[in-house]
């Protein structure tokens, strides 16, 4: 397995643990996934709206 699995691997699995520790308080959360151009974009989006 190269490290780039192991490092995708890794984040799912922190995404299902987060998702599962959060039903146990009661809350659901969908997980969000962006590609590489959807993440930059949004963090470009919300740059602009702070740096005003």
């Amino acid at each position: 397995m190269t490290q780039k699995q192991k490092e995708k691997l890794f984040q799912q699995h922190k995404n299902a643990n987060f998702q599962a520790s959060m039903a146990l308080d009661g809350y659901q959360v969908e997980a969000v996934t962006l590609t590489a151009e959807q993440a930059l974009a949004r963090i470009e989006q919300v740059r602009a709206e702070y740096e005003r």
